[in-house]
């Protein structure tokens, strides 16, 4: 049995795995736009990606669905995987394998024949649905009042489950409760500050073993690192809506096959300070190092927001998808990509701040030579 710690990493994997494969495959239909609509008439016989600011799904999706918006309600049903990232995304319609959503708020009111995967802020599954698999959440505030064929894991603030468990609770929780229907054919483990709440009619089949939560776990019930990723992810699109153009050039400047970009990153980042620190010993100096303070703050700035593209770019180059521009499918990717690297404990961290000094000289780069010759 897997613990909830290792789940982190693992649904992350499993997650981009899939997104991956879902790239791969060559039978896509693509909808952008700000409203995108699938009415209930039309059928979609292949795999459906879109990017807008709505998107409506009534009609019915035979393959998997792969959507990046900021509001996603789907009323129809998709046959095989959903991975969805948005604002709000409300399921009223059947899946026909695993649910996959990023996103602030999580309404899912069908049957899931799979597992679901929740990475956001508040998630309610409704007594009208249901899910074969495991569920796997990783949220602020979670209600389950649909039935669950495995297991529940994941690390949650507060979680409250009111339906047939057939397999183990598994979770780190700020508190959990167990409503009059819940009824848990397998065991309950949570680690927590706080004891379980536990209604009168609810049943445990299985052991209840509670463990307490170290004093300087801050991520119990605490999503806190979610946020940076987010603001990232919001900052890239900004920048893609602003100068797409623009975004695409640093991004290629930054994955030539050369190491200039990261010597150059890595010289900014060294020399700069001393520089800017040499400047403030005199009168005419001070001014100059308040210019080049605020340009070396500034394209540090620009170097991490353009961090989740240039994952996106990297993993789209290593499964051959040599696409000349930035897209939202890039950030997309890049936005699980970051996650996953976010999750690993000392490379991930290296491997990010390596890719932001990379980024930071192909910025520099593109000042000094705008075109390579």
């Amino acid at each position: 049995m897997f613990t909830t710690k290792s789940f982190q990493l693992t649904g992350v994997v499993v997650l981009l795995f899939v997104l991956l494969a879902s790239v791969a495959d060559a039978r896509t239909v693509v909808r952008t736009g700000d409203t995108v609509s699938i009415s209930s008439e039309q059928v979609v016989q292949g795999d459906l990606y879109i990017a807008a600011g709505e998107v409506n799904i009534s009609g019915d999706i035979e393959e998997e669905v792969l959507i990046a918006a900021g509001e996603i309600t789907i009323n129809g049903s998709v046959q095989s995987n959903a991975f969805l990232v948005a604002a709000k995304a409300d399921i009223y319609g059947p899946i026909g394998d695993d649910l996959r959503i990023i996103a602030g708020e999580v309404v899912i009111a069908e049957p899931v024949t799979g597992d679901v995967f929740v990475l956001g802020g508040t998630v309610r599954i409704l007594s009208t649905a249901s899910v074969t698999g495991d569920v796997l959440v990783y949220a602020g505030d979670v209600v389950i009042e649909g039935s669950v064929g495995g297991d529940v894991l994941g690390n949650i603030n507060t979680l409250r489950i009111d339906a047939d468990v057939a397999g183990n609770v598994e979770v780190t929780v700020s508190q959990l409760t167990l409503g009059e229907r819940a009824n848990i054919q397998g065991s309950v483990r949570y680690i927590s500050t706080n004891l379980l709440v536990q209604a009168l009619n609810a049943t445990v089949v299985g052991d209840l073993v509670r463990s307490d939560a170290p004093l300087n776990d801050t991520s119990v019930g605490n999503l806190n690192w979610l946020i940076p990723s987010f603001i990232l992810l919001f900052s890239g699109l900004a920048w893609y809506l602003v100068s797409r153009k623009t975004l695409s050039v640093v991004v290629e400047r930054a994955v030539i096959k050369s190491p200039r970009p990261l010597l150059i990153g890595l010289a900014a980042l060294v020399l700069s300070p001393f520089a800017i620190a040499i400047l403030l010993s005199s009168l005419i100096g001070s001014l100059i190092s308040g210019v080049l303070l605020m340009a070396y703050l500034l394209f540090v700035l620009l170097s991490i927001i353009a961090l989740m593209p240039m994952i996106g770019k990297l993993i789209l180059i290593a499964f051959g998808k040599m696409a000349p521009k930035v897209t939202l499918l890039s950030l997309v990717i890049g936005f699980v990509g970051y996650i996953l690297l976010s999750v690993l404990p000392v490379l991930g961290l290296m491997l990010i701040l390596i890719l932001i000094t990379i980024i930071l000289g192909a910025i520099i780069d593109l000042l000094i030579r705008p075109k390579i010759t």
